[in-house]
């Protein structure tokens, strides 16, 4: 015969599940629509002598992480899926707003027209829409520029 004790102890288990799953979903609901990335810029500080950080720290900007690496799965036809990722090198925040930054690569130059930033970095902005923008930094002429996506605003 089952004990009085032992239903008392589920009851109490099924009890603290259900409150730690509710205090969960909360704080999911009300977490900042920012936080992801806030989590993402704490993973890993540029090195202290790194160029590009300087280059963003002499505009006003805080570099808040480094070097990251996006993993994602593409599946063709419901295919298995193969592993791939995504880079980008910086997060810096200026003013409370945060940005992506990508390093300007000799060997793979931008097409600076907005079919060539759509194609290059509009990724970016979808992944992280918090984001006010993404930044390409240009070590070999000392440039930061920002490029800014409105999806839906623009002209045709």
């Amino acid at each position: 015969m089952e004990r009085f004790g032992d239903g008392l102890i589920f009851a109490v288990a099924v009890a603290a599940i259900m409150w730690w799953l509710w205090r969960r979903f909360r704080h999911w609901l009300h977490e900042p629509p920012s936080a992801r990335l806030r989590k993402l810029a704490r993973d890993n500080a540029p090195e202290a002598d790194d160029e590009t950080a300087g280059l963003l720290r002499e505009h006003g900007f805080e570099v808040l992480s480094g070097k990251h690496r996006i993993p994602l799965g593409v599946s063709v036809d419901d295919g298995a899926f193969e592993a791939t990722r995504l880079y980008f090198d910086y997060v810096a925040a200026l003013d409370e707003r945060y940005y992506l930054v990508k390093l300007a690569r000799p060997r793979q130059p931008l097409d600076w027209t907005a079919s060539g930033l759509r194609e290059r970095l509009l990724v970016y902005a979808l992944l992280f829409p918090e984001c006010e923008g993404v930044i390409v930094a240009d070590m070999r002429d000392r440039t930061l520029r920002t490029v800014r996506f409105k999806i839906g605003e623009g002209e045709e």
